[in-house]
């Protein structure tokens, strides 16, 4: 699994887990670097649901940076495998 952690990560889309607070407040607890917007630093976008507009274009342009994109699931699974490594740490 890919590991986020001091990675700078960005989100775009509507998120349908959680609010945006509480995705940065996940990426930072286990460790990645949020950031409020994209920049040729960030390593990867987190993408919720996108709107398309009427004719066929997303209506975000994050999409068209070229940064590598994870999805909302792929991030929450990275944050239960942090999870589950510190849970396995304490009972060691």
């Amino acid at each position: 699994m890919l590991d986020l952690r001091d990675c700078k990560i960005a989100f775009t889309g509507r998120l349908t887990t959680m609010t945006r607070e509480q995705a940065f407040s996940l990426a930072e607890v286990f460790g990645a670097k949020p950031q409020t917007w994209i920049a040729k630093q960030t390593d990867y976008l987190i993408v919720g649901l996108i709107e398309i507009s009427l004719d066929g274009e997303p209506t975000t342009k994050k999409l068209l940076t070229g940064t590598p994109t994870l999805s909302e699931r792929d991030f929450l699974a990275w944050c239960q495998a942090r999870l589950t490594q510190w849970s396995r740490s304490l009972d060691h």
